[in-house]
């Protein structure tokens, strides 16, 4: 299992955003890219992953992000979502980072598993 959460954004975030939140997550942290399942990976300094991060997808569809998540996000969004390691407090900490400054940078709101 994992602990996910989502960042519904305003905004289409660009890279230089996407950096600042990864930056603001864990800022010692590596990044490594996957481009052919269009990943971003934040590793530990010690090589764990901490946050498997998706790429931005836009949600248009009225009253999608309410069937899926159980929260009000009228259309259009960005959907941005990230994965942590369950049991991994650093990582779930990390994770929330990465969404609250995404968040910030874009406007929007936020969803988690728990």
């Amino acid at each position: 299992m994992t602990f996910d959460v989502i960042g519904l954004c305003r905004r289409e975030p660009d890279a230089d955003t996407l950096v600042s939140a990864i930056r603001a997550a864990s800022p010692l942290s590596e990044v490594d890219a996957d481009e052919d399942r269009l990943l971003f990976l934040l590793r530990h300094p010690e090589g764990r992953v901490l946050l498997t991060i998706e790429s931005a997808r836009l949600v248009r569809v009225p009253g999608e992000v309410r069937r899926l998540l159980g929260v009000e996000a009228p259309p259009p969004v960005w959907w941005v979502e990230a994965r942590a390691p369950e049991g991994d407090a650093e990582a779930e900490t990390a994770a929330r980072r990465f969404t609250a400054a995404l968040v910030a940078a874009t406007g929007g709101t936020s969803w988690a598993s728990r």
